[in-house]
């Protein structure tokens, strides 16, 4: 059987709220369905983080495709204007289109990478993961120091398997 999906108030309740609903919903009915409800709403809002992230994934293809198309369009239209024999033609609606050639585009393609870096033509970059292990490991490092955020406690949801 397929459980029947519904919308629970703790979707848009904040932290007061939500345990005022479970203290509400508990006089009501069993820990046990307490306990099924809130993993309802986690799982409703799980499913809409699911449906949000495919739309975003859509839309950048779509985005994507846009952008592509307005490029074979503008370079369509100049190949166009070109063999006729135009270099600037003006518009009803838009004042005038003008073919011109985007500067050249410059990218470094590295063939030995030991030369280069024997030349000198790299950086150093700060080791974070060791600076952090020889902190935790009592050593005294100059110049840097762990800074503990503390979180509040929150559920974990472990689902039935079969």
């Amino acid at each position: 059987m397929i459980a029947k999906r519904y919308e629970t108030k703790l979707e848009n309740a904040d932290v007061k709220d939500v345990c005022a609903i479970l203290d509400s919903k508990l006089a009501n009915t069993s820990p046990e369905e307490v306990v099924d409800y809130i993993a309802f709403a986690i799982d409703t809002i799980d499913g809409q983080i699911e449906r949000i992230k495919a739309a975003q994934k859509r839309l950048t293809q779509l985005k994507k495709d846009a952008e592509e198309q307005k490029e074979i369009i503008k370079i369509g239209g100049a190949k166009w204007l070109q063999e006729a024999g135009i270099d600037k033609l003006k518009g009803l609606a838009t004042s005038s289109m003008t073919i011109y050639t985007p500067a050249e585009e410059k990218t470094v393609v590295i063939d030995n990478k030991d030369a280069l870096i024997n030349a000198g033509y790299f950086k150093q970059v700060l080791d974070t993961t060791a600076v952090k292990k020889a902190i935790l490991a009592d050593e005294k490092v100059e110049g840097a120091h762990i800074e503990i955020t503390h979180k509040e406690a929150q559920l974990k949801i472990n689902k039935m398997k079969g």
